[in-house]
């Protein structure tokens, strides 16, 4: 999917969720979904396996999913807050424990920005270390696993933050799976 079909896609889900919104809702009870969790393996797959992961993860989806319109309470100091409603989107738990710590993750890779070699922003492209790409700092090592989980170039996926922080949460996910520290790509176990 292209940045601006993706950009496009985002603005019409706005604004019908803004809609909806203003329309107004009567009162209802919350309806209560188990938290789910979405894992990739990084491991060694069989070629079967990286074929139904792929295809799982780039299949349109056929239901229209609400955005999360509370975020778990953290602290109003916690740094990357504008990141928290699309990282919860791409997978990361709703908890204040792990929002805050992504938070301290994207302040001490990227102050927050989109740091990647593709930006329309001079700064953001000059501040671009050569390796790590985005807002999550996605290193260049992963690049086959990204294209094949993403059917895009890794420069280009990486540069759409949905994507880094999508991918950074199947780095993390797996790692939390196999019972080691999630953190550890970062350096922040």
């Amino acid at each position: 999917m292209n940045l601006r079909r993706f950009l496009g896609l985002s603005l019409f889900t706005y604004l019908m969720c803004a809609a909806f919104a203003v329309t107004g809702q009567g009162t209802t009870e919350p309806v209560f979904q188990p938290e789910t969790s979405s894992t990739i393996g990084l491991g060694d797959l069989t070629p079967q396996q990286q074929a139904e992961r792929i295809e799982a993860l780039t299949e349109p989806s056929t239901t229209v999913s609400q955005p999360t319109t509370t975020l778990a309470p953290f602290n109003p100091e916690t740094k990357c807050q504008e990141w928290f409603q699309t990282a919860i989107s791409v997978g990361w738990p709703n908890n204040t424990e792990t929002l805050e710590k992504l938070g301290r993750l994207l302040w001490k890779e990227t102050r927050c920005l989109n740091v990647t070699p593709l930006s329309s922003d001079e700064n953001l492209r000059n501040a671009f270390n050569g390796s790590d790409h985005g807002i999550a700092q996605v290193n260049e090592l992963h690049t086959n696993y990204v294209e094949q989980v993403f059917n895009m170039p890794f420069d280009e996926a990486m540069s759409d933050p949905t994507l880094n922080l999508r991918f950074a949460y199947l780095l993390y996910s797996e790692l939390e799976t196999k019972g080691s520290c999630g953190w550890q790509p970062w350096k922040l176990c």
